[in-house]
């Protein structure tokens, strides 16, 4: 009876063993799959600061099938990390000190006049995101980039140029302040990354956002926790952010073609100030258009934006004076960190890790090195 009784415990010990394990790796499988993807950039005009504006974005075609890595008693001690980068252009692939390939990151990605605190924030999210591609891209990517890591091409992968360009361009007198100014902000942040349930984060960011950032789930369909919905203070700044708001405007036949064109055909008939009814452009929880009816027919505020070339989805859209105008705010798809907002908060007196844990909610400050 004595050992009858000690099976039944160990029976009962084991079930509950089996039990938490299954729901551990549960948690672990619905956050793997509602979070890793593909990221690349959009790219759509130029400034006189030698950067492009850009904005990460998730692919949502490819999970990446990453494993979930933990936290356990990793070296921590300072080492050289490499990326492969493939050449756009010709197809080469070259491979890079991370740190000194970040140089060339930072500066394309973000104006060099933004305060220091923005900058430092910039490269702890640029080298999360090439982390992120050091471990996790999958064999397709790596085929589409010749085995490497990333491209430097700004439409898919991480915008880059070198000193050397850079001063071809703008000369070593006005590039060589600049690039020392950037290199700084990526030196005194030499290996930190960000992380979230101890894996390196998928650092989106954007150019411009308004009132609040958007959640990644409004976006591409996936809830990311460090990815929600934060407040943000360029609506308070309008005028020190240029081109915060902008108006795109279009006749009617103009705004007919584009839209067939892009196969939405609402069967446009009638007077073209019916065509749009107010009450049927929904806005989401972060305000920014989620779809709008025309002619009955509904199209979503991202296919609008990208047929119409709009700045954002943060939009509103009118008939007047025999036209169809978009008022747009901000720039990008207002997920992750917004660039003038860093600056803003930069501005304020709050650091690095401050614009950090502020934009990516819940995530840690961490060392890339323990991933290597």
């Amino acid at each position: 009876m004595k050992y009858l009784f000690v099976l039944f415990i160990f029976l009962c010990a084991f079930t509950v063993f089996v039990m938490f394990t299954v729901i551990a790796e549960g948690d672990i499988e619905n956050f793997i799959l509602s979070s890793e993807h593909e990221i690349y950039f959009d790219t759509t005009e130029n400034t006189e600061d030698i950067y492009i504006e850009t904005e990460t974005e998730i692919q949502d075609d490819e999970i990446i099938p990453g494993g979930f890595i933990t936290e356990t008693e990793e070296e921590t001690e300072e080492k050289e990390i490499f990326i492969s980068v493939m050449d756009a252009k010709t197809g080469g692939v070259n491979v890079f000190e991370l740190e000194e390939y970040l140089r060339g990151v930072v500066f394309s990605e973000m104006p060099s006049s933004f305060e220091r605190e923005a900058l430092k924030a910039q490269a702890v999210a640029a080298r999360s995101y090439c982390v992120y591609k050091i471990i996790f891209s999958t064999e397709s990517s790596r085929e589409e980039h010749n085995g490497a890591d990333i491209c430097n091409d700004f439409r898919h992968c991480k915008d880059y140029i070198s000193y050397e360009d850079a001063e071809k361009i703008r000369g070593e007198e006005n590039i060589a302040p600049l690039w020392e100014k950037v290199s700084d902000a990526v030196f005194e942040t030499k290996g930190e990354i960000i992380t979230y349930l101890s894996e390196p984060a998928i650092a989106v960011f954007h150019a411009i956002s308004g009132k609040e950032t958007e959640s990644a789930e409004n976006i591409w369909g996936n809830y990311i926790p460090y990815l929600v919905s934060v407040d943000s203070e360029e609506q308070n700044n309008i005028e020190e952010i240029r081109n915060y708001a902008t108006e795109s405007m279009f006749s009617a036949d103009e705004f007919k073609e584009r839209l067939t064109s892009n196969g939405f055909d609402a069967g446009f008939s009638g007077d073209a100030a019916f065509w749009i009814d107010s009450s049927g452009i929904v806005l989401n929880s972060s305000g920014r258009v989620d779809r709008v009816k025309i002619c009955g027919e509904e199209i979503t505020g991202r296919k609008l934006r990208e047929i119409f070339s709009l700045r954002s989805t943060d939009f509103v859209l009118e008939y007047k004076n025999r036209a169809f105008i978009f008022t747009v705010r901000g720039y990008g798809h207002g997920v992750g960190m917004s660039q003038y907002g860093a600056n803003l908060m930069a501005l304020d007196g709050r650091d690095y890790r401050d614009i950090l844990t502020w934009y990516y909610t819940g995530v840690k400050i961490d060392t890339a090195y323990k991933f290597f």
